[in-house]
């Protein structure tokens, strides 16, 4: 390739300025067309006809390898079935170290192991549908506030000198943070995302220790490194730092303008040897990679591209809507990418899903001959939004819920609500069915309630991304409460109704403590963002025809201080600074280290029936040795890539051939003076900076995701698990560990395996766990690698973090 055809691949041409959220230049000459990227985790963004699936934090719940791994299969064909090529998802940061943070509901809980496990389900479910996964954001993006210059004017905060910096030390790097990306990146993740947010002081996406150190060299990383929308700051400086593809291409806050850190710079930057043109081939190499390396994937041909468009509903329209040219042409095909495959998957997920809390009456499931004869359905998540189901972004908050607002929302091609859905249900039994909306008029609340045998409450509470602002939440939410009065509503019907039931259907924690406890409530469910089918999982579940069997993927706190705040301050240097100094005791680790008592834990959640787990067994496969294996030797470069001849007139732009479209990026020098350095000249490339390659990987590298030697199987931990309710349902087995404080301190316990299993009454099953390397290290700084520690390490089986069932022990001494 030339230089501007290997520049092409790695910019985009501008905010609105092809068919996807993101597009990158073509090289015509080599049949490699515009890559389609698209958001994202949750299904195709910005176009009709495709399935809103639940979110992470609903995949989470589920605490199902299997049935995460389908999702995955069903959104990465839809994002084909829509001539996608690059799929902006899974998201596995944040990781929820923040109770109120606004993106939370994306990614799948506040456990790296939880995220690592269902992330990696995810990536191979959606590349085996042969479109790329882009897993998102590295790395400490745990908070919308101050993540991007220019989101802030001033009258929020003031003017931003920078974007907060995420001060992680180097163990909960290790063991928290990476750990979700490391076990994608195993799975074969195809491209990584870079976040807004600062890394210790430098930015995410020109970070050289993140990407070149911690990603390209410690977990081996093949792929390319792909910025968040206007996540770049600097052009020569990010390329060396690792950056491989710039997105959407433009400046931030200067979209369509032509403005771009890369483009025709990028190009300049080569031509007087400022850039190494071996970067720019290694940029290029990765961007391509994938689309060979991954065995479902290939390069796209002519008629693989985009049959939607992101900027317009219409079929026709002007070839580039935002920059209002070009002529009218096709733009919209509405290919209907749903199946049968896709709407199974996602009323599954939204299904198990649901935690079931609290039924301290038995008053669930629902049952009209228990005497539940009247029912009413109250709160304003229970019906639809006046502004309907598809605003601008989601962001239609008084009503049902679907997801949080944002990027990562996904139009609705129905949506069925909880009043729908549990008023059918209850005209089906005879029932009489009310349903007060107003939250405000608790007069008309009380009337009804007190008519009513049951009152079902759906409540909840909302958060998005950043560049949103609704109801004074700025992406994160600026407290826990529930929204629109949900509080005085559940207290209101509790004190007047006989049996009240109540469903949160949120993004996250709530604060329950003032009315968990209240001798009304006679049942708390948990859903958090199910997509499409939210109402029918609800309903399905309140009458007993899906026994529910979610667990919660973070823990419910009773105090607000045990949860962290938001930044929301800065000082006068205007440079946000959130320290994270919680360390590796994050959620449920926290909880633990000081002895406090959640509301409900991590992993909690009842079910309709019960389950036995017995009979804990411990064997070992490999006798485990204290240190890491040295990895093998890079293999010796072989050069089959021919540097160009640096002549800046093959790059001038063609305007013979080609009339630029305004605000488009081209790769294009626009004249020939590049400015060569003259001799004895150095480019003041940043400290630390080598060109030249590595001999050996670190000792934690050595392969996808790390030194292969991590995932060595050392024992195996098998139970036995029995319904023995009169329900069939399913029960998710959770394995925790304390490791031993030999050298470093660690948690009482760390999740490190879960296993869902579906018994029929009286059934019975053997579930097995496989424990490795990695899951019994401990990070040492000091020697940069995963070392094991003597002494006993500490096997809980149980079904929450709290509720353990069995025992066990493993001695390690070298």
């Amino acid at each position: 390739m030339s230089i501007p055809e290997k520049v092409n691949l790695t910019t985009g041409t501008g905010w609105g300025s092809d068919r996807c959220i993101g597009n990158t230049g073509s090289v015509p000459r080599l049949g490699i067309p515009n890559f389609c990227i698209q958001d994202g985790p949750n299904g195709v963004r910005f176009t009709d006809f495709v399935t809103h699936f639940p979110s992470g934090l609903a995949a989470g719940a589920t605490f199902n390898k299997y049935l995460t791994y389908k999702r995955g299969l069903a959104i990465g064909k839809e994002h084909k079935a829509k001539g996608v090529h690059i799929v902006l998802g899974p998201t596995i940061g944040p990781i929820g170290l923040k109770a109120a943070g606004g993106r939370n509901w994306e990614s799948f809980g506040a456990d790296p192991y939880i995220q690592g496990v269902l992330g990696a389900a995810t990536v191979e479910g959606i590349q085996e549908e042969g479109v790329v996964a882009c897993v998102r954001h590295l790395v400490g993006n745990e908070q919308e506030r101050f993540r991007q210059l220019g989101e802030w004017d001033e009258g929020v905060c003031g003017d931003l000198e920078t974007s907060i910096s995420s001060n992680i030390g180097d163990r909960a790097m290790h063991e928290i943070y990476l750990w979700p990306f490391a076990e994608a990146i195993r799975a074969g993740a195809g491209s990584v995302m870079c976040s807004y947010n600062q890394v210790n002081n430098s930015y995410a996406c020109e970070n050289s220790y993140l990407l070149n150190y911690l990603l390209k060299e410690e977990l081996g990383f093949q792929g390319f490194v792909m910025s968040d929308w206007g996540a770049q700051h600097t052009g020569i400086y990010s390329g060396l730092a690792g950056l491989d593809m710039s997105m959407p291409g433009d400046v931030f806050d200067d979209w369509l303008a032509g403005k771009s850190y890369w483009g025709p710079l990028l190009s300049k930057s080569i031509y007087n040897h400022t850039m190494p043109q071996e970067r720019l081939n290694d940029m290029a190499i990765r961007i391509l990679a994938p689309f060979f390396a991954i065995e479902s994937t290939s390069i796209p041909g002519e008629d693989d591209t985009p049959n939607f468009s992101s900027w317009t509903q219409h079929t026709f329209g002007q070839r580039f809507p935002y920059q209002h040219y070009g002529p009218i042409v096709q733009q919209n095909w509405h290919i209907d990418a749903r199946t049968s495959f896709s709407n199974k998957v996602a009323l599954q997920v939204a299904q198990e899903a649901i935690v079931l809390l609290k039924n301290s009456r038995k008053i669930l499931p629902i049952d009209v001959e228990c005497g539940v004869k009247r029912i009413l359905v109250t709160g304003v998540l229970a019906g639809a939004d006046p502004k309907g189901f598809n605003c601008k972004d989601q962001r239609c908050i008084e009503g049902v819920m679907t997801l949080g607002w944002g990027s990562a929302a996904v139009n609705n091609p129905y949506v069925i609500t909880p009043y729908e859905a549990i008023s059918a249900k209850a005209r089906e039994l005879g029932m009489v069915v009310d349903f007060a909306s107003d939250p405000w008029d608790l007069e008309n609340l009380e009337s009804v309630s007190d008519a009513a045998d049951l009152c079902i409450v759906v409540v909840g509470a909302y958060s998005g991304e950043g560049f949103i602002e609704v109801e004074g939440n700025y992406g994160d939410r600026t407290n826990l409460s529930l929204w629109f009065n949900g509080d005085e509503v559940i207290k209101k019907v509790a004190e007047n109704c006989e049996n009240a039931v109540v469903v949160v259907n949120a993004v996250g924690p709530v604060d329950m403590e003032e009315w968990i406890d209240l001798e009304g409530i006679s049942a708390v469910l948990f859903a958090p963002p199910l997509g499409q089918f939210v109402g029918q999982a609800i309903a399905e579940v309140l009458f007993g025809e899906v026994n529910p069997s979610g667990r919660l993927p973070f823990t419910i706190a009773r105090k607000k201080q045990h949860y962290i705040p938001i930044v929301t301050e800065i000082d006068e240097s205007n440079e946000p600074q959130d320290t994270f100094d919680r360390d590796i005791y994050l959620d449920y680790r926290f909880f633990d280290k000081h002895n406090l008592r959640p509301r409900y834990e991590f992993g909690y959640g009842l079910s309709y029936s019960t389950f036995v787990v017995e009979n804990i067994q411990i064997s070992e496969i490999k006798p485990p040795s204290e240190y890491l294996p040295y990895p093998e030797e890079y293999l010796p470069i072989y050069r089959t890539i021919e540097d160009d001849i640096c002549d800046p007139e093959d790059a001038l732009f063609p305007h013979e051939e080609l009339d630029p479209v305004p605000g488009y990026i081209y790769p294009y020098l626009y004249d020939r003076d590049v400015y060569t350095l003259r001799d004895g000249e150095r480019f003041p490339y940043p400290y630390g900076y080598k060109p030249d390659h590595e001999t050996f990987p670190p000792l934690a590298g050595g392969g996808l995701g790390g030194n292969p030697a991590l995932w060595d199987v050392f024992y195996e931990v098998t139970v036995d698990v029995k319904n023995t309710g009169r329900l069939a349902g399913g029960h998710v087995v959770q394995l925790y560990v304390e490791l031993p404080s030999t050298i470093h301190i660690s948690p009482p316990k760390v999740l490190r395996g879960f296993e869902k299993v579906y018994l029929e009454p009286q059934g019975y099953q053997q579930v097995k766990f496989e424990l490795t390397r990695k899951d019994l290290s401990v990070w040492d700084a000091y020697s940069q690698q995963w070392i094991l520690q003597t002494g006993s390490y500490d096997i809980f089986v149980g079904s929450s973090s709290r509720r353990i069932d069995l025992c066990g022990e493993i001695e390690i001494g070298f």
